[in-house]
């Protein structure tokens, strides 16, 4: 059982690792014509995934019973600030709050529908069972509120690792409850998340799917991004504002695990083959269902000082060869500083809607610059 006074901290770093600091919010009290108001305790905002989060903690020396405090703090309390907190959004056009990397954004730009509302709570060690598995409370001007114990949060973020992933887990939760509302609370947030791994049809209970909890651990490494995102934040030049490259942070995080799979494959590729002393023909993927393209240029370093040309020229012409909105491209060049071998990297955003370009067109017919584009087929990315 996870320490009363955690939760806060244990859900502040979930969130940062699952969604990136500069998605994430944990400070969140606010200004309004001299009044100090209080958001929700957390805030997760990337364009439509926009999750606002209650903590609540049992502590030891709480008078009461686990039931009653349950009542007072989470039905009670927790729903009331999640019910401000929308109330706020819907009063205030402008709520600037600072992100977990320090800059300071507009969050009252959403779409109220988009929000989902979540509670963690942490009770004492005689909470029962039964109050554990309940999963909603349901809000006539609110509407579905997700209660998670913390642990159960913990682990539904353990084995789902994108922020798409977890979007994905809140709205098949609240449709597993619509469909199933009258049994769904006799079974563990366990069976909840076994169920989603197999398959997102909700018109029935399959005792076995629990098995899937075993079999998704070892792919785990292959999903990393870490580094790589640590790389791009760490050594990324900003000319147009501290914020400038989360459009790129974004569609990364937007990617589910075999986009990530995907897209990892062909990073590594790229800092294998920079090693050598010609060009390579670039590495590239579409992810339709993010309308974006990824495209990784690896380069020699006796070629390093075209590294802008290169990645223009191939960004540009990858996202019109796939009629994409959007396309990042990625540099990578092999360095040897004192016979220690690292890689610079640089990044381009394009974002804008395909048009017809007999230019392009043209260049492209004479002069094809890419491979073959292979994303392998999987029916269950869960099972991979």
């Amino acid at each position: 059982m996870m320490k009363n006074n955690q939760t806060e901290d244990i859900l502040n770093s979930i969130n940062q690792n699952v969604f990136f600091k500069e998605f994430t919010f944990s400070k969140n009290d606010f200004i309004i014509q001299n009044n100090k108001l209080e958001f929700s305790d957390h805030l997760v905002w990337l364009d439509d995934i926009y999750f606002i989060f209650e903590v609540k903690d049992r502590h030891p020396n709480e008078k009461g019973d686990d039931q009653k405090w349950f009542k007072k703090k989470v039905l009670d309390k927790a729903v009331g600030q999640i019910k401000n907190t929308i109330q706020y959004i819907k009063d205030y056009p402008e709520i600037t709050l600072k992100n977990n990397k320090g800059h300071q954004l507009n969050v009252s730009q959403v779409e109220i529908q988009h929000i989902k509302k979540v509670i963690i709570y942490t009770p004492g060690i005689d909470f029962p069972e039964q109050k554990r598995q309940i999963k909603f409370y349901n809000s006539r001007s609110a509407g579905l509120i997700h209660l998670f114990h913390s642990e159960d949060y913990y682990w539904v973020c353990k084995y789902l690792i994108t922020p798409s992933e977890v979007k994905e887990y809140l709205d098949f939760r609240e449709d597993f409850y619509e469909a199933q509302s009258k049994v769904l609370d006799l079974f563990p947030e366990q069976y909840v998340l076994a169920h989603f791994l197999e398959t997102l049809e909700v018109d029935h209970i399959e005792p076995r799917y629990i098995e899937n909890l075993k079999i998704i651990d070892k792919e785990l490494p292959d999903f990393d991004m870490a580094g790589i995102i640590k790389n791009f934040t760490t050594q990324l030049t900003l000319t147009n504002g501290e914020t400038e490259y989360y459009a790129i942070i974004k569609e990364i995080a937007k990617l589910q695990r075999t986009d990530l799979i995907e897209f990892k494959k062909r990073f590594i590729k790229a800092t294998e083959v920079c090693k050598k002393d010609n060009l390579v023909t670039p590495y590239r993927i579409y992810v339709p269902r993010t309308d974006c393209g990824f495209i990784f240029i690896p380069l020699p370093k006796s070629k390093s000082a075209n590294w802008r040309t290169a990645i223009t020229n191939y960004t540009l012409a990858h996202k019109y060869d796939q009629k994409a909105l959007k396309c990042v491209g990625i540099v990578v060049i092999d360095l040897i500083i004192e016979a220690e071998t690292y890689f610079n990297c640089y990044w381009m955003y394009v974002e804008s809607p395909w048009n017809y370009e007999e230019e392009i067109e043209k260049k492209l017919a004479e002069n094809f610059p890419f491979r073959k584009m292979n994303m392998k087929k999987i029916d269950n990315r869960y099972k991979i």
